[in-house]
């Protein structure tokens, strides 16, 4: 019986290290961090690999276009993402609020699901766009350099292997046999920094 019991743990350890390994590390609770990242939504605050960055999302001053998104209401207000430098214990705004309501790939309302890339150079993030798809945006850390890079959700930003640096993210996607549809389908896809379709991930119907 002890022989099982240790062998649980030492299962149960492994499993834990190999998830830790995989996933973006969480800021610890220093008092001066946590004064920085007041107000920030836990869900959303997140350090970079070499742990000199922390980016979180916070509620903006700024309330959103009555006619601007198809599910804010009236008041609502935008969030927006704040980036702090853990050595300087300096922080700054990353990523304002975009109301380009027109255009659902460049319009920032609810920034979330932050991923660092492994260099710690970029940092990428979901927003609500279309009905059916979000989009992928990402920032230099320096706050420059603001681009679209694809429509999807579920964003994963690969930190290690060949093709470290890479991004996946789950898509959206209609069959059609001509111009007829036949359905959609929701399938995680490989891509470059950039946008770049590299191949399938996997299908998950």
């Amino acid at each position: 019986m002890q022989k099982i019991v240790i062998i649980l743990v030492l299962l149960c350890t492994t499993h834990a290290i190999v998830y830790a390994q995989d996933t973006q590390r969480k800021p610890e609770k220093d008092a001066r961090i946590l004064q920085l990242t007041k107000d920030a939504k836990l869900t959303d605050l997140i350090e970079s690999p070499d742990g000199k960055w922390i980016a979180f999302v916070k509620k903006s001053h700024s309330t959103i276009p009555s006619n601007c998104f198809y599910f804010s209401k009236k008041g609502d207000q935008a969030d927006e993402i704040w980036i702090v430098n853990a050595k300087e214990m300096i922080k700054k705004l990353l990523v304002a609020p975009h109301f380009s309501c027109k255009d659902m790939s460049t319009v920032i309302i609810d920034p979330h699901n932050l991923q660092f890339s492994p260099d710690n150079k970029t940092l990428y993030f979901e927003t609500s766009a279309w009905v059916t798809s979000g989009a992928i945006h990402a920032v230099d850390i320096d706050g420059s350099h603001l681009r679209f890079v694809t429509d999807g959700s579920e964003l994963r930003v690969v930190q290690s292997g060949s093709y470290k640096g890479d991004i996946i993210v789950n898509q959206h996607r209609y069959r059609f046999k001509g111009d007829t549809p036949l359905g959609s389908y929701n399938w995680d896809w490989l891509f470059t920094p950039t946008g770049k379709q590299i191949k399938l991930y996997k299908k998950m119907d």
